[in-house]
């Protein structure tokens, strides 16, 4: 970034002169900004005054805002994110999270990071950019499906600024929660230099009780952290920006109620599986308590040469997940439970089992790019391009450990039951470049290209005693893969207002060595997998920039999907990683906003997919035509927001949001321990809000699930007390208040 541009205005939202036109975002989506009506990819970007607006803390809070944008969540610590409907429950991420374009999640699968993928919160970002479809081409291996940009706010070298907030909540037949953040942001040196730093501290309230504890409201959470960032501009074109964030999201337990579920006939479950037994209520002796915590330390430089800026940006990032589970309930086998399993076998009656789990990822980055100035030519044509080069390396570490606890007052029982150690290490180097070549001046390719590889081994320790025997070392295992990975992407303005563009490209994602199990050899690598993705979008401006239009039909072809596959042992059954087979999703996705007179804003997005296994797929227990987990086949979403001038300099708003998700099926099964792939039911939920506020001054308040519905989004038909199945649903009826002053 030049030295001369401020540097506030990057990736800032472009404010659109006519107040009764639809807003314009500047994105940075291809490492370079531009309009999103202009990119040739399948973007959405939310804006930091929108998220902050609605009250979108969240992943979970952006489902209704983002098409084709899906969560599997039994917890708030745990998270899986599916993007266009790829997802086959197996441990690697399919999605990339990058924060100002660090990559912050695992690209292994050693510590399950599918489900461990960073949920920061949004506090004081400039906007969340998400990117539907692959982008491995710029962002690497495990964006396959697509990206979660974090925008954050970079400091403002020219003004002294601040805010405050704070808020109340409370969920209906549940506890209270509230927040407060707030940042500053402090200029120096003569406005060559600034420091911004912000803070946040929310809770989030309960509502499932603990019959067996004795505990009301048991599922509260604490998400809190701080970002600090230094922006320098210490001689003219150069930038050297340094960043700091650490954030830890706590779970005093799992968003589960026992449901009926099937735990004695997963091959035949009960029709009313999914009915709830007694309420928001779970029944578990053992705490089930979980930690997330995630940081990232990165220095971004760069250097504009008047023809080409230079940019480096170094990261250390790490990620910190450790869950206390209470594993007495689950199934090792239809109709028998791990109290009983492992109570009968090793210590002559019915025990508790408590499982900890750890797990750790340090993440070093470098990537070393150059992209031109925007106008350059070539041939008397306008020619933009950037390339670059990118490492990783990544140290990981997984440990799990079962306990045996006596039932009367839960002391550990010796001998100890024992438990596995997994150390990883994964490298990843890449070259990578994009060309885009404007054949007209309404007309331009851009084509992309990455060849990369990576390198991983593991090994396993096993602890005594009665599970493993006697403290062991297996050998060590590796693997090694490469690929090359491209994208086509032309558009056509047919007009200002009219963009028509297509894109076809691959994604990635690495294989790896699995797990060493106990008394099983020669358990193979696994390898990677890869998407084809092809889509052709329209984006169209109407009736004076009032109606804005953006409709993308895509259909990926995945092919070698990895799976979880069980593997059973004398210990009980093993979770390993393999290939099988492909699958498919296509569908179509549309984002429409309407600003029919001054203040009033329409706005719908939705998408309707079909996405489905293309061949049978044993090691998973599915067959051809069965759809994938966990993705609605529609998602939808209405918002109207009115906002009109009440007195001096006051505005106030009201807006209403309707959302449905349509059904979509649970994991397939695994081992027949559980119910395959279980059809879980539509539902539709509405949320309220409205405030007043000025330049400096703002009040809101808001209800969210209005309808107080039960809206079902994950499902276990085992492990309840009782051989009950479990479910998660979406947060009661909540009503609360924000305040915010600015400065």
């Amino acid at each position: 970034m030049p030295a001369s541009a401020p540097a506030a205005a990057v990736g800032s939202a472009a404010p659109v002169t006519n107040a009764s036109a639809v807003e314009s975002i500047v994105v940075t989506a291809n490492k370079r900004r531009e309009r999103q009506r202009d990119v040739a990819n399948s973007v959405s970007a939310i804006s930091g005054a929108e998220l902050d607006r609605k009250q979108e803390v969240r992943l979970q809070d952006l489902v209704s805002q983002v098409p084709g944008l899906a969560l599997e969540a039994a917890d708030k610590t745990s998270v899986r994110i599916v993007l266009r409907g790829l997802n086959a429950g197996s441990a690697g991420t399919t999605v990339g999270s990058v924060i100002d374009d660090v990559p912050v999640n695992p690209a292994g699968a050693q510590n399950n990071a599918a489900v461990n993928s960073p949920n920061f919160d949004t506090y004081d970002l400039q906007r969340i950019e998400v990117l539907r479809g692959p982008q491995s081409t710029l962002y690497g291996a495990t964006a396959e499906g697509g990206l979660i940009k974090y925008v954050t706010n970079p400091p403002d070298v020219t003004k002294y600024s601040g805010a405050l907030e704070g808020g109340i909540a409370g969920a209906t037949a549940g506890g209270l929660g509230g927040s407060t953040k707030g940042f500053v942001n402090v200029p120096f040196w003569d406005g060559k230099a600034a420091v911004r730093i912000s803070a946040w501290n929310e809770f989030t309230p309960g509502y499932i009780d603990n019959p067996a504890r004795a505990q009301t409201n048991t599922n509260t959470a604490q998400q809190y952290g701080w970002r600090a960032s230094l922006l320098v501009l210490p001689v003219p074109d150069l930038t050297v920006r340094l960043t700091a964030e650490r954030q830890t999201l706590l779970s005093d337990n799992a968003d589960l109620v026992q449901v009926e579920g099937a735990a004695l006939t997963p091959t035949t479950p009960p029709a009313g599986q999914l009915n709830i037994l007694n309420g928001l209520r779970n029944s578990t002796i053992l705490p089930n308590t979980s930690q997330n915590e995630s940081a990232v330390y990165y220095a971004n430089v760069d250097y504009d040469m008047h023809w080409a800026t230079l940019t480096s940006i170094t990261s250390f990032a790490y990620n910190n997940f450790k869950n206390n589970l209470d594993a007495t309930n689950t199934n090792v086998a239809a109709g028998l439970d791990y109290g009983n399993y492992v109570g009968q076998t090793f210590y002559g009656g019915p025990v508790l089992v408590g499982e900890r789990q750890n797990s750790n990822t340090d993440k070093f980055n470098q990537e070393l790019r150059l992209s031109s100035d925007t106008g350059s030519t070539l041939l008397g044509r306008q020619f933009d391009w950037i390339g670059g080069a990118f490492y990783t390396h990544e140290s990981s570490s997984l440990l799990q450990f079962l306990d045996a606890q006596d039932p009367r007052d839960a002391t550990v029982l010796s001998p100890a039951t024992g438990g596995l150690k997994q150390f990883g290490q994964l490298s990843e180097w890449a070259v990578f470049g994009q060309v885009d070549y404007h054949f007209l001046p309404s007309f331009d390719v851009a084509f992309g290209g990455r060849f990369e590889g990576t390198s991983q081994h593991s090994q396993t320790s096993r602890f005594c005693c009665e599970l493993y025997g006697s403290d062991s070392v297996s050998p060590s295992v590796t693997s090694n893969d490469h690929d090359a990975l491209y994208s086509v992407a032309p558009r056509w303005h047919l007009s200002d207002d009219t963009m028509i563009y297509g894109r076809l490209a691959t994604g990635y994602r690495p294989g790896g060595p699995n797990l060493s199990v106990p008394g099983v050899t020669n358990i193979p690598s696994y390898g990677p997998d890869k998407t084809v993705n092809y889509e052709i979008g329209l984006r169209q401006d109407l009736f004076h920039k009032t109606v804005s239009v953006d409709i993308t039909a895509y259909y990926i072809n995945w092919l070698g999907v990895q799976v979880p596959s069980v593997v059973n042992t004398s210990v009980g059954p093993f979770t390993a990683i393999g290939n099988a087979g492909g699958a498919v999703s296509k569908g179509v996705e549309w984002t429409l906003n309407w600003v029919p007179l001054h203040g009033l804003t329409l706005s719908a997005v939705g998408d309707y997919s079909d996405t489905r296994l293309t061949q049978d797929a044993p090691q998973l227990g599915g067959l051809k035509g069965d759809y994938l987990p966990y993705v609605p086949n529609i998602s939808a979403s209405v918002t109207a927001e009115y906002r009109w001038h009440t007195f001096k300099d006051f505005n106030a708003y009201v807006s209403g949001t309707w959302s449905f998700t349509g059904t979509r099926y649970s994991d397939f099964a695994t081992g027949g321990v559980t119910t395959s792939h279980a059809q879980l039911p539509s539902y539709s939920t509405g949320a309220l809000r409205a405030g007043l506020e000025n330049r400096r001054y703002s009040l809101e308040a808001f209800i969210t699930n209005l309808s107080d519905e039960r809206g079902l989004t994950y499902y276990s038909s085992n492990g309840g007390a009782g051989e009950t199945g479990q479910a998660a649903f979406i947060q009661p009826r909540t009503i609360g208040m924000t305040a915010r002053v600015k400065f």
